[in-house]
């Protein structure tokens, strides 16, 4: 189930969460005297945060313009930096106000900021996480405790809004709604404290570890990164499974090397963790795939870059991103069943 909500949704946290949340900071606006007393200047902020929410992912553009592999690299890049924060403010209120003339320009501004900053937050706390450090930094922060998708959080506003539309005070219901958001994100935290120390305990192992949510607190996918293999793994409750090793593959190998000048392999590493490459013959000459052993569905991992080779081993195609239609692919198979080439 996990897996097809990370196909679903591919590479963003869910842009229906991001709406949803716009609705629900647009109802906390109404702790606000002037908003709750200015129904124009309450319309202005529901837009401020509606979209001020969804603003960091017009960096959807570079895909429309660039192609999928910059896309792939580049997404909550710069979009999601400190700058931005303060340019999409701007730039969404400013906007706004074109068409509000009327209403106080400061409680727009400090709305959508306040949107476009939780946005970015969230987009911190799930997996892909962002690089909300530039300029200091281009490392990508990512704390991997809340799913891209959380039912939780869609369940918290809907109650919200259900309130707000049956006559109950949006500003207050909001509050309570956002506090208990707050506690249920810090008991995610403790839990995923909690399993990640029961993990590394009882498994024994040492290396890179990452965890996964799911939309399951009980539940947290893994991988064991160390200098021989790859260890895939979750935890549900008190069980750990480790079902799948991969031993790294050889980077020196000459397909695998010939793969690494490709743009699209070059994106998908930029921003990936924990990257295996596996490389077999195909009907025209041979392919070298490249996955992301952080997301899986079942037994298979359907984010990944592809090259394709002729029989000279020459680079005919490439694309990267989530590849959910190919089928019965080496992407899938365990280490003790790779095929030789890739050695």
């Amino acid at each position: 189930m996990n897996g097809l909500i990370y196909i679903f949704l591919e590479v963003k946290m869910d842009t229906s969460t991001h709406i949803i949340m716009g609705f629900g900071l647009a109802g906390l606006s109404f702790i606000d005297p002037a908003v709750s007393s200015n129904p124009e200047l309450a319309q202005a902020i529901l837009l401020g945060t509606v979209i001020g929410s969804n603003a960091p992912d017009f960096d959807y553009a570079i895909k429309l313009v660039k192609g999928r592999g910059m896309y792939t690299e580049h997404h909550r890049g710069l979009s999601h930096s400190i700058p931005a924060l303060f340019i999409w403010t701007l730039f969404v209120a400013g906007i706004i106000y074109l068409f509000f003339r009327d209403v106080s320009f400061l409680p727009l501004l400090y709305w959508t900021f306040i949107s476009v900053v939780i946005h970015v937050g969230f987009d911190i706390l799930n997996p892909y996480g962002t690089q909300a450090g530039r300029p200091f930094t281009k490392n990508w922060l990512s704390l991997n405790f809340i799913p891209l998708f959380d039912p939780i959080i869609i369940f918290i506003h809907l109650i919200g809004f259900i309130l707000w539309l049956i006559g109950y005070p949006p500003g207050i219901v909001f509050s309570c709604g956002y506090l208990v958001l707050l506690l249920y994100v810090a008991m995610r935290y403790l839990v995923y404290k909690q399993k990640r120390s029961f993990v590394m305990k009882n498994t024994q192992k040492r290396g890179n570890i990452t965890f996964i949510p799911t939309m399951w607190l009980h539940k947290w996918d893994f991988v064991f990164e160390t200098d021989s293999a790859y260890h895939v793994g979750f935890v549900n409750g008190n069980k750990i499974n480790l079902f799948q090793h991969f031993v790294r593959h050889d980077p020196n190998a000459q397909l695998i090397k010939a793969s690494l000048q490709d743009k699209n392999v070059q994106h998908f590493i930029a921003n990936s963790k924990h990257t295996h490459a596996i490389s077999y013959h195909s009907l025209s000459g041979f392919e070298v795939h490249w996955i992301d052993l952080r997301f899986r569905h079942k037994d298979r991992f359907p984010y990944m870059a592809i090259v394709k080779f002729n029989r000279e081993q020459t680079i005919i195609h490439s694309s990267t991103g989530w590849m959910h239609n190919i089928k019965n692919r080496n992407e899938k198979l365990p280490s003790n069943q790779n095929r030789a080439l890739e050695r």
